[in-house]
């Protein structure tokens, strides 16, 4: 695919740090290639890394085509790793309620198996600055296959647990830190690939999650109700070894690893701006940046809102059963509110393009709040429910893409995994707070059966930080109608 920028190089709009990482042009590595742009004729033919050093300085930095061919295989893959990993923690609601009326019963409170799907989305976020350092160093390629080794062993460890404290440590921190390592690969490899279109290609990678809930919400639902715990787990984890491990084995970077920059400093010396004090200045894990005020008022912002993120993907099955609806169409209100969060992962991703990457995450935030207060509180039919799912999951869908860009847009490109990384340990609070909140919620002031004080308390925590949003979009232009 090419555009008007085909030829342009990519210039990291990195206002936080200095870029330190750039494309090896003289090592041939497993995990990344390269594609050269001809600057004298201005062709668009690839040049792989082998072929280009023979042409160029290595110690130069090429110019990178803007989207090949290849960038879109990278997105296909990076949505396919999103599908399987995220779409399984998307779908947990659908695991709690078969828990707690049938392997669970009488055993275990809401509360307590709300802490599964809450442990293993804290551990994905929260380990996130380490498992995007590993795939920044390391490639990747080899974090998100070793990501796929861990979560196949943890359905499996799952599928025996006999306990709620074993599914704790199995199908929640175990699972939710094999799911980091694939996912912050998958996150952040698009964007390299990209430079006109990055929020729509980061849309359509991220909105895997979605599509994978949308599916494996009734295909586990059934599996459950037929099969029983141990049977869906150990199928569930011989789809992630099926899935996930050729798809992984398609990443590729663009962006040498700091692995790759170590062995062209070796061979070739350093670039002009690189220095040996640099590297001894290097962290694996660069928190430096948290000195920029609009980076942390993103990190804030991503606490409070996934405080009351997942709610409604682990309640809306338990709240539609409460009200008379069946278990199989319950389970559907899961899988559309996951299919439409991936369709507006991609719709938010195009049009941030065009409006700009913090416009966009405001108001995905912002329309997902109200739909909190204004539909799901009066959600009592089975119509208004569907209603609420497919509105709640067009607009917090958005959320999660529309940050990776913002990221990228305040801090660059090239540490993009890490970077992310850290957002996501913030939202680690929030999760590990949030779902278990609510349940507690639901289990005093609710009684187990009135969902309101739920409600309000995603629709609050979320509302806190949609506003905080609004002050980075002003710290960053006190025009509130530009594209920012």
């Amino acid at each position: 695919m090419s555009d008007p920028m085909a030829i342009a190089p990519v210039k990291q709009e990195d206002s936080c740090t200095k870029s330190d990482s750039y494309p090896s042009s003289s090592l041939v590595h497993q995990d990344s290639e390269l594609t050269i742009s001809n600057e004298k004729n201005h062709t668009n033919e690839g040049v792989d890394v082998e072929q280009a050093s023979a042409a160029i300085d290595p110690l130069e930095e090429p110019t990178i085509i803007d989207g090949p061919p290849y960038g879109w295989v990278v997105v296909f893959a990076a949505c396919l790793s999103q599908m399987i990993s995220m779409g399984t923690s998307n779908i947990y609601g659908v695991f709690q309620n078969f828990y707690y009326t049938n392997a669970f019963k009488d055993t275990a409170s809401t509360f307590e198996l709300a802490w599964v799907g809450a442990l293993s989305i804290m551990a994905l976020d929260i380990a996130g600055p380490f498992t995007g350092s590993i795939s920044d160093h390391f490639g990747h390629r080899q974090s998100a296959l070793a990501g796929v080794v861990v979560m196949t062993l943890s359905l499996v460890a799952a599928a025996f647990s006999t306990k709620v404290w074993q599914l704790y440590l199995s199908q929640g921190i175990l699972y939710g830190f094999g799911a980091s390592l694939t996912y912050f690969s998958s996150l952040a490899l698009p964007s390299q690939w990209f430079i006109k279109n990055r929020g729509f290609v980061t849309g359509i990678a991220i909105s895997g999650g979605g599509f994978g809930g949308l599916w494996l919400s009734p295909v586990i639902s059934s599996l459950l109700n037929a099969k029983g715990m141990r049977f869906t787990l150990v199928a569930l984890a011989i789809t992630h070894i099926v899935i996930l491990t050729p798809a992984c084995m398609l990443f590729k970077t663009r962006i040498e690893s700091g692995r790759e920059r170590m062995k062209r400093i070796k061979r070739f010396g350093y670039r002009k701006g690189e220095s040996l004090e640099q590297d001894k200045k290097r962290k694996f894990v660069d928190f430096s940046i948290l000195k920029n005020t609009r980076f942390c008022l993103l990190f804030v912002a991503g606490i409070f809102i996934v405080t009351g993120y997942f709610t409604p993907f682990y309640f809306i099955n338990s709240y539609a059963t409460q009200h008379g609806v069946e278990t199989s169409t319950a389970s559907l209100m899961v899988g559309i509110m996951n299919g439409c969060s991936a369709v507006g992962r991609i719709v938010m991703g195009l049009v941030s393009d065009k409006i700009g990457y913090i416009n966009a995450l405001f108001l995905s935030t912002f329309a997902a709040t109200c739909s909190l207060f204004f539909i799901w509180t009066f959600a009592k039919t089975v119509e208004v429910m569907f209603v609420f799912s497919v509105v709640y999951g067009l607009s917090c869908g958005a959320y999660l893409s529309s940050t990776v860009s913002v990221s990228g847009a305040i801090c660059g490109q090239d540490r993009l995994a890490t970077v992310t990384g850290i957002i996501y340990a913030g939202m680690a609070v929030g999760s590990l707070v949030g779902s278990p909140a609510s349940g507690a919620i639901l289990d005093s002031i609710g009684g187990k059966t009135d969902y309101t004080a739920v409600i309000l308390f995603a629709g609050s925590v979320m509302l806190i930080g949609t506003a905080i949003l609004l002050v980075m979009k002003y710290l960053t232009n006190k025009n509130m109608f530009v594209k920012v």
